[in-house]
């Protein structure tokens, strides 16, 4: 009888663990990441990212998401995003992805050696067009390759504001 309970706690425990997670997630429109060859991410590696939007009346939140380890040698990392819309015009920008504090205090949330970061590239975003749009990331540092980056990820969520 002891372990019953045990066995029946232990369930209900998992299966809220999961509704909260998936409910804490309801924003998100698109999610992926790509994984870094270990020799480094290189100029020519650049990471693509094809989604479809339909609701041009939504706002959005757009991330770049980084996975490094903890002997990454620098405190950000600059990068070009290239946005390729629907009617095939390109856009290109540099962003500036900080890190870490002065003092090498890492942000985001670290386990182990391997450092995940989410960084707010641009809220409230507003895409003019429906289709198919597709993200360009690549590595724009004086470093080629640039070591200690294991995964580049990308993430839209609906922007709270339109909540």
């Amino acid at each position: 009888m002891k372990y019953s309970r045990f066995y029946l706690l232990n369930s209900v425990c998992i299966v809220l663990a999961l509704v909260l997670f998936q409910s804490c997630d309801q924003n998100r429109i698109f999610e992926e990441y790509k994984k870094i060859p270990s020799a480094g991410w290189s100029y020519e590696n650049q990471c693509h990212f094809d989604l479809s939007i339909e609701d041009t009346a939504q706002r959005y939140d757009v991330y770049i998401k980084l996975r490094h380890h903890f002997a990454f040698e620098w405190r950000n990392i600059w990068v070009k995003v290239a946005t390729t819309y629907p009617d095939s015009s390109v856009q290109e920008s540099s962003v500036n992805l900080p890190l870490s504090e002065a003092d090498g205090h890492w942000f985001g949330r670290c386990t182990g050696d391997v450092c995940d970061i989410s960084i707010l590239i641009q809220r409230n975003a507003i895409f003019p067009a429906k289709g198919k749009y597709t993200f360009t990331i690549s590595q724009d540092m004086r470093q080629n390759p640039l070591k200690n980056i294991i995964d580049v990820g990308f993430r839209i969520e609906k922007s709270a504001s339109n909540n």
